[in-house]
């Protein structure tokens, strides 16, 4: 970078004492020099910034925001410091609750990660929404559960109840004996005031006035319905069935795929061997991939599994796996995969649709690249005709020349397209369908009420329309403009005599070169200038190989 010492510009100063007629310094791009202030860096935006730590100032040109690259690209005198605030949570939990959006900060490898916030857990019965759904303790019925009865910090004793949110003393004691201890009609479980959520047995709770699996991989039917442990559905779905187990479903399924754990749900396959553990940690940055345990985080600069590299370079593990916000590890690299967030999340210079990486990718936050999608390292508009400005720049729809210019905003099956954006408005397009496409109550051609787009206009690219008959203008494009089947120099109609590129022609339905010495086979077929003998006979003019001017020989060589 271009800097300024101090005794450099004195000695300018100097000389211009001593009667010199001017004074110019030039420096070198690569050396840092010293400064006290912005005006010994000489101008041009270069600012007099301190090193981190309020190290020794020296002159800097600020870029366009940081980047994760142990440079100080803003010249603030921090290196690496994130302004973009991150989440990764669930849409809509963002600022919801205990939920709070974190700050991106610079990892290994020029990772980009998100630290300090917070995400939702399961609800605790604890005054605060722990899930961020927007509703606090609505898991707990306080009315009813005796260990949250009234309140969270309140449980009633085993001789207790919860009856309208107060601790009531029970009646009936032992609710498996098969008695009504208590004399007031219905025993046990059915006894809902003073049995309701109290042990019946081993195992066994009573639930809404019925017996309910309570130990679900005891390997006992403890509520005696027939049904027992992870097939009791009704009371084991979704609780443990032991440490590292819980129930799915109906069946048995391991939790814990750790090395160190074992075959949990009994099946005969233990940790990643268990096809219940895919994609599963199974250690520090491991999850199960296959039947191994491997690498998990491929963004922490860790080879985690001790295997085949580091990070995106562990081709076998990380190929289409996470290397940070908005980054997805692909051919052994890091990979944008996020394209409308203004940072440049695999860590090169390139931000967004700048990034080779973004081509066809979504560019707009929020929307897919139905919408707006990078094109030529620029966010473009896609969806041209719901009268929105997808990609936020030169208007909505058929304004915005750039991108939806002869883009087709209706074409019904099998028709040719009946409304097209040209020179930034819809203009009706099909001429022949006696139907007022575009809702102007003008139709066609037809008489006191004619469309003027269809009695002289365009009807798309390479498309005219004159007298509501469409004819193809552009006969080398490869395309069937005028949508009746022929293209270019096959629709004889339109193209017979009509250039179809520089140096070629139309005729009778075939490309004919008409140019044979720029070295360039302008009709496509049958060779470069002379090497075309039907089209560059002998005795044409040609260009030789040394550059100078010649004729077709014979042979097909220009001689």
């Amino acid at each position: 970078m271009k800097t300024f010492n101090p005794w450099l510009r004195a000695l300018c100063a100097l000389l211009l004492l001593s009667g010199a007629a001017g004074c110019k310094v030039e420096f070198p791009d690569d050396v840092p020099y010293t400064c006290e202030v912005d005006a010994d860096c000489g101008g041009d935006s270069y600012l007099c910034t301190a090193l981190p730590d309020d190290g020794p100032k020296y002159c800097c040109l600020p870029e366009e925001g940081e980047r994760c690259n142990n440079v100080d690209d803003d010249c603030d005198g921090a290196v690496d410091e994130l302004e973009t605030p991150c989440y990764t949570g669930g849409a809509g939990t963002s600022g919801v609750g205990i939920c709070r959006p974190g700050q991106s900060v610079c990892g290994a490898n020029g990772a980009i990660l998100c630290v300090n916030q917070v995400l939702p857990l399961n609800e605790d019965c604890n005054g605060a929404d722990d899930d961020c759904d927007g509703s606090i303790d609505e898991d707990f019925d306080l009315q009813s559960d005796p260990g949250y009865c009234g309140r969270c910090d309140v449980a009633c004793s085993f001789l207790q109840n919860c009856i309208n949110g107060e601790c009531v003393r029970r009646g009936e004691l032992d609710c498996g004996n098969g008695l009504d201890d208590n004399g007031d009609g219905p025993a046990d479980c059915a006894d809902l005031d003073d049995c309701n959520n109290q042990s019946c047995g081993t195992g066994c709770v009573c639930r809404n006035g019925r017996r309910a699996e309570a130990d679900c991989g005891a390997g006992g039917d403890d509520d005696g319905d027939g049904r027992t442990d992870c097939a009791d559905r009704d009371d084991c779905d979704n609780k443990a069935c032991g440490a590292g187990c819980a129930c799915v479903s109906g069946s048995k399924v391991e939790t814990e795929c750790t090395t160190s754990g074992g075959d949990n749900d009994g099946d005969g396959n233990a940790n990643c061997a268990d096809a219940d553990c895919s994609r599963k940690e199974c250690g520090d940055g491991q999850i199960c991939q296959g039947t191994a345990c491997s690498e998990g985080d491929c963004a922490n600069g860790v080879d985690d599994d001790g295997r085949n590299g580091i990070d995106c370079a562990d081709t076998v593990s990380c190929t289409g796996e996470p290397c940070g916000e908005g980054c997805i590890c692909t051919g052994g690299g890091r990979v944008e995969a996020n394209c409308s967030d203004g940072i440049s999340n695999d860590g090169d210079a390139l931000i967004d649709c700048a990034d080779p990486d973004c081509n066809l990718k979504a560019c707009v936050a929020g929307q897919s690249e139905a919408a707006a999608r990078c094109e030529a390292s620029t966010c473009a508009e896609e969806n041209c005709r719901d009268t929105l400005d997808n990609d936020g720049n030169n208007g909505a729809d058929c304004a915005d020349l750039a991108d939806c210019d002869y883009a087709i905003v209706s074409q019904p099956a099998g028709q040719v397209p009946s409304q097209v954006c040209i020179a930034g408005a819809v203009q009706e397009t099909n001429c022949s369908n006696n139907l007022d496409d575009d809702g102007d109550g003008l139709i066609d051609c037809r008489s006191g009420s004619a469309e003027p787009n269809c009695v002289s206009g365009e009807c798309g690219r390479g498309c005219r329309l004159t007298n509501c008959t469409r004819a193809e203008v552009l006969c080398g494009d490869g395309s069937n403009n005028d949508g009746d089947g022929q293209t270019d120099c096959a629709d004889r109609t339109d193209c017979d005599n009509q250039a179809c590129g520089t140096g070629c022609v139309c005729a009778a339905g075939n490309r004919v070169e008409t140019v044979c010495n720029d070295r360039i086979d302008n009709d496509g077929n049958n060779g470069v200038d002379c090497a075309d003998q039907a089209d560059c006979p002998q005795g044409t003019a040609c260009t030789r190989s040394n550059g100078t001017a010649g004729t077709c020989q014979p042979n097909r060589s220009c001689g």
